[in-house]
């Protein structure tokens, strides 16, 4: 796959699309050292979207809440979630799902590699 910028957004144009999300990780950590952090929309399609992150060590990612239903699946290294009083931590493997509107809280403990899965609300 020489040659090939992930940094962008594909758009699916056939039954499926295959990336190689071990690339994309390395060509955002391999960005501006002086930003603590990067993401790329990988896929934006039809109501989801497919985000890939890297947050360096101590990067906050504000209270925010999505409008649909979201996904965080921790690639590398270590982040804490912040949700009102409660906090806790995922690692590498880990899965976090939030449902629509659920304010949050995101700071990388450790330099780390989200997967973000978006989708848009559903409709009544």
């Amino acid at each position: 796959m020489t040659g090939h910028s992930y940094l962008r957004t594909h758009m699916l144009k056939a039954e499926h699309l295959f990336l190689d999300l071990g690339e994309a990780a390395a060509e955002l950590q391999a960005l501006d050292h002086e930003q603590d952090r990067h993401a790329a929309t990988l896929v934006r399609e039809s109501g989801l979207s497919v985000v890939l992150t890297h947050l360096r060590p101590g990067a906050i990612m504000h209270e925010h809440a999505a409008p649909g239903p979201t996904t965080v699946h921790v690639l590398d290294g270590r982040v804490r979630f912040r949700l009102g009083d409660e906090q806790f931590e995922a690692a590498r493997g880990r899965l976090v799902a939030f449902d629509a509107g659920v304010r949050h809280t995101v700071e990388a403990v450790e330099d780390s590699t989200l997967l973000l899965t978006l989708s848009e609300p559903l409709k009544a």
